[in-house]
C-alpha cells in the first residue's frame, strides 16, 4: 500500500500528484492526532482541484498512502487488507475533505469507517472560494453488547484551531485495542510488518563482534518498532558501498528474499544519505529507512509528555532538512501572469522552507519549556538537595534501579527506550535526609546527533547532579562495548569529571556473579553488583549513596546565641539539622553540613557536651 496514490489521478495535475507522493512514507508531528501538514496538504490539494483527497495515517503518524476522489466522494477500493479482525481496530485513521464545506461525516463516511474498521474518520471541511478549512470531525467506532463494531460516535466539528483537543483519543483507542482478549500474541505477530535487516561490517567493528551478533541490537530495535525481522545480511566490507551501501549484488539478493517473505521494508544499520535510500529502494522494491530513522519512530511512538514530543519532532525535522531530495522543474509550482511564469517555488524549495520554519517554531516553544527546567533545577541547587543522576545504556534497567531505590511507581519495562521523559524521585533516608534521583533517557550506540541536540536540556541534567549511576546490563553478552558508548556520549555531554559508580544490573540472570565480569570487562571506580528486580544489593548501594555524600559532609554540634538568629538560619537552610534544643544561653543544633558551606567561623559556637 505505501508510496502508492490511490483512485482517479488522471483529472490532476502532475505536479500536484508529486507533491502528495512527496508525503507518503513520511511522519508528521508525531502524538498530534492531526498532523498540522497533512491538514495543511489535504485543504490546498482540494482548494486546487475542487476534488476531494484522502490521507491514511497510522499510529505514528505515518502517511500510508494517498487517494483522489471527485468532488462528492472518494473511493477506497483495494485498501480493504487493512482490517485486523473482527474485533480489532485497524491501527488506520482516514482523514479526508468535504469540498462542500461540510465538516460533519456522511453515509458513505460511516460505511467506510464501519468497513474497514478505521482508527477514525476524520473529515475537513473546505471552502474552495476561500481556500480554507472551515471545520474539523472525527468519527470513532464504538463496541457493542457483543463487542463488534457497530456503534460509533462523532466528535465536533471543531474549528481548526482545536485540533489538538482530538489528541486525546489516541488513549482510547489504546484501551479499544486492549479489550480484544480473543487476538492472541501469535496473530499480532503476523499482521506486524515484516522487515529486513542489513548491515556492513567494516574492519575496526570486527575485532568487537561477530557477523552473528552484528544486527541483534538492530533486530531488537525493528521488534520495538512493531515489525517483524524476517531475514538479516552482514556484509564484510572495508567501507560502505558508495552507491548502494551494501553492494548492488547483494541488493538484489535482497530483492529476491522480500519476494520469499513478503518483506515490506529494509532496515540499514548506519545513516544513510537520501541518494543511497533512493538507489537501494530502486534496486530492491523495498522501503528503506536507516537505523537513525528507526529510532527517530521509536521516539515518536514512545513520547508522552508535551516536551518529549516537542524534542522528538525537533530532532525528525532536522534530520529530514538534511535528507530532502527533490526532481527539479518537474514538481514546481507553475505561477501565471506576467512576472510570476517560470518554474516558481519547486516543492523541494517549499518544503526545505516550511521545515526551516517548523524548526524555528519548535526551537522557540523548546526555550520557553528549558526555562522552566532551568527555574526547577535553581529552585533545586538553592535548597541544596542532594542530586543523583541514574544514566546507561536503553534497557538496563534504570527504571527499575530508580524504583527500587525510591520505592517509586516509574514505567519500566522490558523495552528499548521504554522512558524518555526524565523522571525524578525523592529519597529519603532514616535521618530524614533528602535526595533527588533523576532517571535519563537511555543510549545506544550510533545515537543519532540530532536527539543529542534535541534532548540536550534533558541530558544536561547530567551536568549539575552531584553523583552518577551508570546501570549497566550485566546479563548483556555486549555489555563491555555499552560502557564505552555510555562514557563516550557523557564525555559529550560534559560531565565526563563526576564522581560516578558503576551498578551492574540484573545479575539475576547469571548463574554465577563472576559471568558479569567477564561480560563488562574491567571497570575503573566503586562497582555495585544488584539485581533491581529482586533487591540483591539494592541496599548496599543506597548505602554507599549515602555515605558519598555524608563524606563531603561536617558534623556539628553547636550552641549558637538568640541574638546570631542569622547563623541558625544558615545551617537550617544549608545542612541538616538532626536535633535541636533551647537552653538559657542559646539554642543547640546538632546536625550535618556539606563542608564547601562550613564555616571555621562556626567553630566558636561548639558545645562541649550533650544535653538531653
Amino acid at each position: 500500500m505505501t508510496g502508492k496514490i490511490y483512485g482517479n489521478t488522471s483529472t490532476v495535475r502532475k505536479n500536484l500528484l508529486e507533491y502528495l507522493d512527496g508525503f507518503i512514507g513520511n511522519v508528521y508531528s508525531p502524538g498530534e492526532f492531526l498532523p498540522v501538514e497533512i491538514r495543511d496538504a489535504l485543504v490546498l490539494a482540494t482548494s486546487s482541484s475542487g476534488t476531494e483527497f484522502a490521507a491514511l495515517v497510522d499510529r505514528k503518524n505515518r502517511v500510508e498512502a494517498i487517494c483522489v476522489g471527485s468532488a462528492e466522494s472518494v473511493s477506497l477500493e483495494g485498501l480493504l487488507d487493512l482490517r485486523r479482525g473482527e474485533k480489532r481496530l485497524s491501527g488506520i485513521r482516514l482523514w479526508h475533505t468535504h469540498p462542500n464545506g461540510s465538516s460533519m461525516p456522511s453515509e458513505v463516511d460511516i460505511a467506510t469507517l464501519k468497513a474497514l474498521r478505521l482508527d477514525g474518520c476524520g473529515v475537513i471541511g473546505v471552502n474552495l472560494d476561500e481556500e480554507r478549512a472551515t471545520g474539523i470531525s472525527v468519527t470513532v467506532l464504538r463496541r457493542d453488547q457483543d463487542g463488534l463494531f457497530s456503534d460509533y460516535e462523532t466528535f465536533g466539528p471543531e474549528p481548526v484551531w482545536k485540533a489538538k483537543e482530538f489528541n486525546r483519543l489516541f488513549d482510547e483507542l489504546v484501551r479499544i485495542d486492549a479489550e480484544a482478549g480473543d487476538i492472541s500474541s501469535e496473530s499480532l505477530e503476523e499482521e506486524a510488518e515484516k522487515a529486513i535487516v542489513c548491515g556492513v561490517l567494516l574492519p575496526p567493528d570486527e575485532k568487537k563482534t561477530t557477523p552473528e551478533n552484528a544486527l541483534a541490537e538492530l533486530k531488537e530495535l525493528t521488534r520495538t518498532a512493531g515489525a517483524e525481522v524476517v531475514a538479516e545480511y552482514v556484509q564484510r566490507r572495508p567501507s560502505p558501498d558508495a552507491r548502494y551501501y551494501i553492494g548492488k549484488g547483494l541488493a538484489k539478493d535482497i530483492s529476491l528474499k522480500a519476494q520469499a517473505t513478503s518483506a515490506t521494508l529494509l532496515i540499514a544499520d548506519d545513516e544513510l544519505s537520501a541518494g543511497t535510500v533512493r538507489n537501494l529502494e530502486d534496486a530492491t522494491g523495498l522501503r528503506v529507512i536507516d537505523r537513525t530513522t528507526l529510532i527517530l519512530d521509536i521516539f515518536a511512538a514512545r513520547a508522552r509528555s508535551r516536551e518529549g514530543r516537542l524534542q522528538v519532532e525537533m530532532a525528525q525535522q532536522k534530520y529530514r532538512l538534511t535528507r530532502l531530495a527533490g526532481k527539479g522543474v518537474a514538481l514546481s509550482r507553475l505561477g501565471g501572469g506576467i512576472g510570476t511564469r517560470g518554474p516558481g517555488e519547486s516543492k523541494l524549495t517549499a518544503d526545505r522552507n516550511y521545515i526551516k520554519r517548523r524548526i524555528s517554531f519548535l526551537e522557540t516553544v523548546l526555550e520557553k519549556v528549558s526555562a522552566v527546567r532551568d527555574t526547577l533545577r535553581k529552585e533545586r541547587k538553592k535548597n541544596e538537595i542532594p542530586q543523583v543522576a541514574v544514566v546507561g545504556y536503553t534497557n538496563a534497567g534504570k527504571s527499575s534501579l530508580l524504583n527500587a531505590l525510591c520505592d517509586g511507581d516509574v514505567l519500566a519495562e522490558n523495552k528499548l527506550f521504554a522512558t524518555l521523559d526524565p523522571s525524578v524521585r525523592r529519597l529519603v533516608t532514616d535521618d530524614n535526609r533528602d535526595f533527588l534521583i533523576i532517571d535519563t533517557v537511555g543510549f545506544i550506540k550510533k545515537l543519532p546527533h540530532e536527539l543529542v541536540e534535541a534532548f540536550k536540556s534533558t541530558l544536561e541534567e547530567l551536568k549539575y547532579a552531584d553523583l552518577l549511576l551508570h546501570v549497566v546490563d550485566g546479563s548483556n553478552p555486549d555489555a563491555a562495548n555499552q560502557i564505552e558508548v555510555v562514557e563516550e556520549i557523557i564525555k559529550e555531554l560534559g560531565a565526563g569529571g563526576k564522581p560516578c559508580y558503576t551498578v551492574v544490573n540484573k545479575v539475576d540472570l547469571l548463574p554465577q556473579r563472576e559471568l558479569a565480569s567477564d561480560n563488562t570487562g574491567p571497570i575503573s571506580g566503586k562497582c555495585f553488583y544488584i539485581s533491581a528486580k529482586t533487591g540483591e544489593g539494592v541496599e548496599e548501594l543506597k548505602e554507599a549513596v549515602i555515605g558519598f555524600f555524608n563524606a563531603a559532609s561536617v558534623d556539628f554540634f553547636l550552641e549558637v546565641p538568640y541574638s546570631d538568629g542569622k547563623t541558625l538560619s544558615y545551617l537550617h537552610d544549608r545542612g541538616t539539622v538532626e536535633y535541636e534544643d533551647y537552653t538559657g544561653s542559646g539554642v543547640r543544633v546538632k546536625g550535618k553540613i556539606d563542608s564547601k558551606y562550613w564555616k571555621n567561623d562556626f567553630k566558636r559556637y561548639e558545645a562541649k557536651d550533650e544535653q538531653d
